[in-house]
């Protein structure tokens, strides 16, 4: 019998208890949620329990053999775990719940065993079929080990690095200038290793904002950009209204005129300078952004300006966590790139769509309540941009600061040129938006 299927034996006693014990104890449950993802389980049908255990969590459902299969009906999976009988086994296999970060420990480390088996199959494999780009397999490969297991802490003394940031303190902040100054006085620039979350309806700007802010950045340092809802092309043909000038209606019926095509080659020596990676894949994953951004650092020695993602709401969950709610799919979006803006030490940019509440109030202007399906974006964020157009005013795009974990909310207002793809300063007003 090899070593994988002792371990299989021995690791599902492990995951009975640690089952058994998230129905004897929300403290068990909490422990548990922060050392293992319902696909750290070997068996399916506790894989399935212990998802469905996390989302009746989070609603703030009481958890116990009778509500989890109930919970398990409603959701047609009753039969697929064994019936309320193998619930009930469960429910009595721990003698006590205290260890249950113990075994949650060993399951956690029998699947990244698991994961390293198959990742170190998989990248064999891979060389061996010889097929593609060299640089792309071993891209892969580091995918493939990246997935194997969770960051470890690093522990220590207050005293140990407090000299590091004390001789921080005396350099300038690393901070990139927006391209909107009066923006740069409320929020001090885009900052290393924070999440600023545009929020707005559809058709309002948010993709302008991000794509003026990806222009200003890479003039300087590289950018990350995903966008799942537009093309390359499209992203090329506002790149080019905005910095030629040339209308954005020319450049989409391809009815540019001499004057255009002067324009254009006046600054495509500087267009094609940018340091902008464009990945315009419509169904990506966290793990793909992370990704892109990491390949793009390792390309310019480390280096990364920003990562922009265009837009949240688009993002599709990995397999193993689909079933749960999208609002939770949307909170472990958000919570992986605030991780991602701390790893690799820049700011990453996040667009949202925002809910239709707006609408049915006298004072239409979005609040961080309207972000859609997740309030973890408003607990994560450490910047929330708010856009709105008066349908009076349509080309004067508010943006308001709404939250600002680092200093003062509040708003200004910019000129909206979409026929160019470009925001525009304005001018700067103080606002009692909201408060910090």
């Amino acid at each position: 019998m090899s070593t994988l299927t002792t371990d299989r034996l021995s690791h599902d006693d492990a995951e009975r208890h640690v089952l058994g014990s998230l129905m004897h104890s929300r403290a068990a449950i909490e422990d548990c949620a922060a050392l293992l993802d319902p696909g750290d389980f070997h068996a399916p049908k506790h894989e399935i329990i212990y998802a469905t255990i996390l989302a009746m969590t989070t609603r703030g459902d009481g958890v116990d053999p009778m509500t989890v299969a109930a919970e398990l009906t409603r959701t047609g999976q009753l039969a697929t775990i064994g019936g309320p009988l193998y619930l009930a086994d469960l429910y009595a296999a721990p003698a006590t719940s205290s260890n249950a970060a113990y075994y949650a420990r060993i399951v956690r480390n029998q699947a990244v065993l698991r994961r390293l088996h198959t990742a170190g199959t998989r990248i064999t494999q891979l060389a061996a079929a010889s097929e593609g780009d060299v640089d792309e397999l071993v891209e892969h490969a580091r995918t493939e080990v990246d997935a194997v297991s969770r960051a470890t802490a690093e522990t220590g003394w207050v005293g140990t690095d407090l000299d590091e940031t004390l001789d921080a303190l005396e350099r300038p902040t690393p901070t990139v200038h927006t391209p909107w100054p009066d923006l740069d006085h409320l929020i001090g620039g885009w900052a290393p290793g924070r999440l600023y979350v545009v929020g707005a309806r559809p058709a309002i700007g948010k993709t302008l904002v991000a794509l003026n802010a990806a222009e200003a950045i890479a003039r300087t340092a590289p950018v990350a950009l995903n966008t799942l809802e537009m093309s390359r092309s499209e992203i090329h043909h506002r790149l080019l209204a905005n910095l030629a000038s040339v209308p954005m209606d020319h450049l989409d019926r391809h009815a540019l005129t001499e004057h255009d095509w002067s324009r254009i080659a006046a600054k495509r020596a500087e267009i094609g300078g940018l340091l902008l990676s464009i990945d315009d894949r419509s169904a990506v994953t966290a793990t793909d952004v992370v990704s892109h951004a990491r390949t793009v650092a390792r390309r310019h020695d480390g280096r990364l300006g920003a990562v922009i993602v265009d837009y949240l709401q688009l993002m599709q969950a990995p397999t193993r966590t689909r079933g749960v709610s999208r609002e939770q799919e949307v909170a472990g979006f958000s919570r992986r790139l605030k991780v991602l803006a701390r790893e690799l030490s820049c700011p990453v940019i996040a667009l949202s769509q925002l809910n239709r509440g707006s609408e049915s109030r006298t004072d239409r202007r979005p609040t961080m309540a309207d972000l859609r399906e997740s309030g973890a974006l408003e607990q994560d964020a450490d910047v929330v941009l708010l856009l709105h157009v008066e349908e009076d005013a349509p080309d004067v795009l508010q943006m308001a600061v709404a939250k600002n974990r680092h200093g003062p909310t509040g708003a200004i207002e910019l000129e909206r040129q979409g026929a160019l793809a470009r925001i525009t300063p304005k001018q700067w007003r103080p606002s009692n938006y909201g408060t910090n």
